[in-house]
């Protein structure tokens, strides 16, 4: 049967081929794989046996300094390991955690797939057991001069959860050491957590957001906080004009709502259909290159609250001008802060009303009254 590559790994490279299992590999020999063969049993000079593809094994990584046929363990790169866990004979690499550990890998894994569920409830008890200490530990962490008092928060907020899981896993799972990298982990966040000037503006070219502890924050809004100049405040002529457009937009909703779909019941429901339409407004008017984002953080504590708050919808144009969005069924005094702190800050804030209480009026706020829009479609139902 004709070959069906061009060179063999015979012919291409012998000294490899020559560490090729003689009994392992059926019928296949070197001069009948090409280079790039799959999965193959190999066989140094001192008796090691390993499995490997031909790609990989006529590759010449640092390890094998210069000799394409060298073997790992010959070379000190891996070791043959019993695991005493399982009995597995494994070759691991030399100083990784895998060759401290009882079991092999496979085993570990079929064996956490098997355990699962006891496994994560176990986890997860033993995090919740673990408050305490995780709080002492942090307690002692130094945390970086002029850090924001709610940035301190989100920080520890975040990092109490890695630390709680972190002191379960060597409790369930034998990870030894983990709680100490992990302490060392959120340390280092918290140094590099404190925005700076430069990455607002950084992240105001690209996309706007700054992911600060996992959360997504309005870059705009920390440019504020840090006393970056912003732009001016919209005049109440483009307020009115504004709110009148969007006026016609939720009249327009509501008129052509489709008669096969169910009418929004509760507040939950009006204010999911009312998001999902107003999103799509800004997506509309941020046009070509502009983005939408739901549930982004700003860096403003509301009145009450422990953390900072986040807005509903921001809509960021490609040239940088931003709307903000606020939906409530009452008169919240967290989203009042919060949309003076985005009038502040240059952008548009925009108060959707529908539902119980007072329409408040707030200097340089577009508040749309869509009390009496919602209730005609809702009565409908």
């Amino acid at each position: 049967m004709p070959r069906t590559f061009p060179v063999s790994l015979a012919e291409a490279f012998p000294t490899v081929a020559a560490t090729w299992h003689p009994t392992r590999n059926g019928s296949l020999t070197p001069d009948r794989v090409g280079t790039g063969g799959p999965m193959m049993w190999w066989l140094c000079p001192a008796g090691h046996e390993w499995e490997e593809t031909v790609i990989s094994r006529r590759s010449l990584p640092k390890w094998k300094a210069g000799d394409i046929a060298a073997c790992k363990e010959c070379v000190g790169f891996k070791t043959r390991r019993v695991f005493p866990g399982c009995g597995c004979v494994k070759t691991v690499r030399i100083g990784t955690r895998e060759a401290e550990h009882a079991k092999c890998f496979n085993c570990r894994t079929r064996e956490f797939e098997e355990n699962a569920p006891r496994v994560k409830a176990e986890l997860s008890a033993a995090a919740k057991a673990s408050a305490s200490r995780a709080g002492e530990l942090l307690d002692a962490v130094r945390l970086p001069d002029g850090m924001p008092e709610g940035l301190a928060v989100e920080w520890r907020y975040w990092a109490v959860k890695h630390l709680q899981y972190a002191i379960a896993g060597e409790q369930v799972l034998g990870k030894a050491g983990e709680t100490d990298r992990t302490v060392e982990r959120v340390t280092a966040a918290a140094g590099q957590a404190v925005p700076t000037l430069d990455a607002c503006a950084e992240a105001g070219l690209r996309d706007g957001v700054l992911n600060i502890f996992g959360r997504a924050h309005w870059a705009d809004g920390w440019w504020h906080a840090l006393g970056g100049e912003t732009g001016p405040v919209a005049s109440a002529e483009e307020l009115e004009e504004f709110t009148g457009a969007l006026v016609t937009v939720l009249e327009l909703w509501a008129e052509r709502w489709p008669a096969d779909r169910p009418v929004p019941a509760t507040t939950a429901e009006v204010t999911r259909a009312l998001t999902l339409e107003l999103r799509g407004f800004l997506q509309e008017l941020t046009g070509e290159g502009g983005r939408v984002y739901a549930e982004l953080q700003v860096p403003v504590i509301p009145e009450g609250a422990g953390r900072y708050g986040r807005v509903d919808l921001l809509g960021r144009a490609g040239t940088g001008w931003s709307v903000v969005v606020e939906i409530d069924s009452r008169p919240n005094p967290a989203s009042a802060q919060k949309l003076e702190f985005v009038r502040d800050a240059g952008a548009v804030p925009v108060w959707v009303r529908f539902g119980a209480g007072p329409v408040l009026d707030i200097d340089g706020v577009a508040v749309v009254d869509a009390r009496a829009l919602v209730r005609s479609l809702t009565d409908r139902g």
